[in-house]
């Protein structure tokens, strides 16, 4: 992926044309609009449209009705131009018949409700064969209905049963509860009820207006539970069959209030004296001639193209990303650092390979990385994740490096490879672990030097000295490294001693020297005579502490790499641990149960150290993001108001 070019569009026309210009050449076309007053503020007699949307609010109340009637938005065509009064009564009737229909089905789902809670409460009773509008018309004796716990009812049952004030009657024992029913005389009835308090008797209140036996009560109640549930259905099916009527014009005019407040939104970003209106924003290179081809449409209209790099700092084009496969696929990932700024080399490309590449040496195992390569896809196919197809990309690459290093779910003698834990041949003496581990410093040493070259790269681009020539990331800073390196190795390895003053001073203080002076230099060499006024005294305090951090940077972000050999190595040690708990018959659900844990386990630590590398010890040496999305007018007839 890479940045696309970007055009500063100025256009100018008669005032009373703003809308038929908006709606053709900016409306649905590839044009991200600026705050034109704000760019020409030199220009005098320009003023702002006055701003008063009269579609948002018939806007938010279709979408509130599309919402009632259990509908989504999306586009119906729709005729021009809108009587916003008609469209106000259409909505006062719909809202009318849905406010009727709504409280009718309101009133049958109480009635459900109760008659099916009624008939919940009699279930217990359902022994009783006394008629109940008898119970409501006892002249000295009172009873209560309820449920004790069934715990409480044990241990005082025979108490109850000798009580001589009350009679209880159980109609249901379950396992937690007792319900039945107590009488008492009238008089005293408070004592009784108190004891049973106490005994935390719960009492169910029975409506007085059931009658019969609590079976033909329930029959009865059942029944018209019954009745009252078709009329809910056929409510519903009414509402239904009312919201597919409307559905195509409520949409319709849904859609016709959303591009209209669109088109009226666009004034917030135009200007205009008493004639012409002003409108600037900024265009793709690729989408230019269609922009400029509707322009052609409108002949009193003038346009003035601007290059990009043409504007001031003030200016900021935003940064639109041309997709490729890679790119598009990692780009969430891009997303959480920040986008690319519009001079900025585009990372997603360098970011997916990367990636890829530390997630495969640390997780290289060829089953366990086709497991996780399916898994992927599985998540991306069938859930719609973005995340599942950068994982089945790193298990494929983890399953590449299980080819290298012959590891089948753990099994290290089916494949013939690089032998983590064996004698290696590269180092006679040594074993594969301290060679993997060199090789990852090396690995962070390439890549080290990779990004600063690219942030060379950008500085370029932007033409910024500092990043070129005088930074800790720039050509003195790669000398520094380099060479730093180089007097190591060759002290070291081969015994031949460069830190001598004819090489310390060019190659290690020089540069050093370069990134302390950085500013000024950085100004001297751009041409700014604001060189001149740096004081060296402040230079010099701020730089020795910047100086200080940039060089133990160099060690730590080289040292950082050593986490991919670590990781490749505790992947063994992982897999050895599963293979001692199955046992020397490798047992099957043992090996199974293990392969998963590691895949899950392994695999999340992995992604996210992976991500800290490139996040920490990479990007942060040459990428600075801070793009600013590219955005174009574009009506979203299925979002809703206030969505992006």
């Amino acid at each position: 992926m890479s940045v696309v070019p970007m055009r500063l569009l100025t256009v100018a026309g008669p005032l009373e044309q703003f809308d038929a210009v908006a709606a053709s050449c900016v409306l649905d076309q590839e044009f991200h609009p600026e705050n034109a007053l704000s760019l020409m503020e030199r220009v005098g007699h320009l003023r702002p449209f006055a701003y008063s949307n009269p579609y948002a609010a018939p806007l938010r109340r279709a979408e509130e009705l599309l919402d009632a009637l259990g509908l989504s938005p999306a586009y119906e065509p729709f005729d021009e131009p809108l009587d916003l009064e008609a469209i106000s009564g259409y909505f006062d009737t719909l809202a009318q018949t849905l406010d009727t229909l709504t409280s009718r089905k309101s009133r049958q789902a109480e009635l459900l409700e109760e008659d099916r809670g009624i008939a919940l409460e009699l279930e217990h009773l359902r022994g009783l064969s006394t008629q109940l509008e008898q119970l409501w018309h006892l002249d000295f004796i009172r009873f209560r209905y309820g449920y004790l716990p069934r715990e409480t009812y044990d241990s005082f049952q025979s108490a109850l049963n000798e009580h001589e004030e009350l009679f209880f009657i159980p109609t249901n024992v379950e396992a937690r509860r007792v319900y039945g029913i107590y009488f008492t005389a009238r008089e005293g009835h408070e004592k009784v009820d108190a004891l049973f308090t106490s005994l935390h008797f719960v009492r169910i209140h029975l409506d007085p207006a059931v009658h019969g036996t609590p079976e033909e009560a329930i029959d009865e109640l059942t029944a018209l539970a019954a009745k009252a549930s078709d009329k809910l259905r056929t409510l519903e099916e009414e509402r239904d069959a009312f919201a597919a009527r409307e559905c195509a014009h409520l949409r319709s005019v849904c859609s016709a209030l959303r591009y209209h407040s669109e088109l009226y939104d666009l004034r917030r970003y135009a200007a205009h004296s008493r004639e012409s209106f002003y409108l600037m924003g900024w265009v793709p290179v690729d989408g230019l001639d269609a922009v400029m081809k509707a322009l052609s449409a409108f002949p009193e209209c003038s346009c003035v193209v601007d290059r990009a790099d043409e504007q001031t700092a003030s200016v900021k084009p935003p940064t639109k990303l041309r997709n490729c496969f890679l790119g598009r696929i990692f780009r969430p990932f891009l997303e959480m650092y920040g986008l690319p700024a519009y001079h900025e080399l585009d990372p997603s490309v360098f970011l997916a390979l990367t990636y890829c590449l530390f997630f495969g040496i640390m997780f290289g195992d060829l089953g366990q990385g086709l497991g996780l390569a399916l898994i992927g896809l599985i998540l991306a196919k069938w859930k719609g994740m973005w995340l599942g197809n950068i994982i089945a990309l790193c298990g494929l690459s983890g399953a590449l490096f299980g080819c290298v290093y012959g590891s089948v779910f753990g099994f290290e003698d089916l494949l013939p490879g690089f032998k983590i834990l064996e004698e290696s041949n590269l180092l006679p003496g040594s074993s594969n672990v301290l060679v993997l581990l060199l090789c990852s410093v090396g690995l962070g040493v390439c890549m080290l030097l990779l990004v600063m070259g690219l942030n060379i790269y950008n500085g370029i681009r932007q033409r910024d000295m500092e990043k070129i020539f005088f930074g800790p990331n720039g050509a003195a800073g790669i000398l520094f490294y380099v060479g730093l390196i180089v007097a190591a190795l060759s002290t070291l390895v081969f015994g031949i001693n460069l830190f001598v003053p004819a090489y310390v001073l060019p190659v290690l203080v020089l540069p050093l020297v370069c990134i302390l002076l950085r500013e000024p230099l950085s100004l001297l060499c751009s041409g700014d005579p604001a060189w001149k006024e740096t004081k060296l005294g402040e230079v010099l305090s701020i730089g020795l502490f910047e100086l200080f951090e940039t060089l133990l940077s160099y060690l730590t972000n080289t040292l950082s790499f050593l986490r991919i050999g670590a990781y490749a190595i505790t992947h063994v040690g992982l897999m050895m641990v599963v293979h001692m708990l199955a046992g020397s018959d490798l047992n099957p659900v043992v090996i199974v149960l293990g392969n998963l844990f590691v895949m899950g386990f392994e695999g999340l630590l992995v992604g996210i150290q992976v991500l800290r590398l490139e996040f920490y010890e990479l990007f942060g040496r040459f990428y600075e993001d801070g793009g600013i999305p590219f955005r174009p007018k574009k009506i979203q007839y299925t979002a809703r108001s206030g969505e992006e």
